[in-house]
Formats: C-alpha cells, structure tokens, sequence
C-alpha cells in the first residue's frame, strides 16, 4: 500500500495534467520529491497503475510517430475526491520527525568527550552546509509551492545544527 504522501504527489501530478509513469517519475524527480518521500522509479510505476486499478486514474495507450507506444494517464473524478480527502488526512497528521542521527546522540556519552565533541561537530557541520546547498536551490526551482518545500528543509537543516550546537554546551561546556 502506498504512503499517503505518495498518492498525493502522483494524483496531483494528474491533476496538472496527463502524463505517462515516466513523464511523472521524471516530474518526480525535477522537484527533489525523492529528498523528502521515498519513491523509486519502481514504486512511481506501481503505484500509478494500482491507482488506474482502483478507479482514480485512467490510462489510454497512445502512439506518437516512430516512438513505442505509451500509457498517458488522466486523473477521473474519483481520483480527485481521493486527492482532496488524503490533503486532508495529511494536513491533520503532526509532522514526521526521523534523524537518522538520534542513535549517536542517544549514545554520546558512551565515548569519550573529544570523539563525541567530533561527531557532534561533524552533525553540526553537515547540517550547516546541507542548508547552504540547498539555499544554493531553491532560486531555480519555478513554483512557489517547491521553494517553500526547500525553504522548509533549509530551515530545519538550520534548526538542527543550532540545537547540536546547545546540546554540545550542555553536555560538556564551552570548548
């Protein structure tokens, strides 16, 4: 079954038009969707014709000059019902909060006070030029809704190291 988030993004998609799976994935992949949904190529397939399968989407086989054929899909009334109702699932639900670096701050002080002052500090640095790359993004991105997706994480990429940067005063003092 598919995350909500990944219905919303592929029904919506239809919504702006009708695309085929690889024009979709593509679409998927122009946006930097995948920086904060997992969704592979495999998955973006799948799931659009599951969503053909259960009456949210249509699919018509076109043929364009010498090109083979592919399967442009549309969205149908069902599947924006479906859009509108998982929006508001997803705007009801508090955000997901997943550091795959909890674990080394959860154990921090089974090292000693120089390698856990390192890897704080390495957490504190990669979070500091994440948010700077990121910056380095966002003017090329066309549509206001995705910089402010990408303003969001550079914000919290930010937010982050401030808050490692507190967490090393706290557990040893000033340097």
């Amino acid at each position: 079954m598919a995350s909500t988030s990944i219905e919303i993004m592929i029904l919506g998609a239809l919504i702006e038009r009708p695309m085929s799976a690889y024009e979709m994935d593509k679409t998927l992949e122009e946006r930097n969707v995948r920086r904060w949904i997992r969704i592979s190529s495999p998955s973006v397939y799948r799931n659009v014709i599951r969503l053909c399968d259960e009456g949210y989407a249509d699919g018509t086989v076109v043929k364009e000059g010498e090109m083979p054929e592919k399967t442009v899909y549309t969205i149908t009334d069902k599947g924006r019902e479906r859009f509108a109702e998982l929006m508001g699932v997803a705007a009801a639900l508090p955000a997901r909060v997943d550091f795959g670096f909890l674990p080394v701050l959860a154990n921090i002080s089974l090292v000693d006070e120089e390698t856990g002052r390192a890897l704080i500090d390495e957490l504190i640095e990669t979070h500091q030029s994440t948010a700077e790359r990121v910056d380095r993004l966002i003017p090329a991105y066309g549509r206001l809704e995705a910089q402010a997706t990408m303003e969001l994480c550079a914000d919290t990429y930010r937010l982050v190291a401030k808050h490692l940067e507190q967490f090393e005063k706290n557990l040893y003092g000033d340097a």
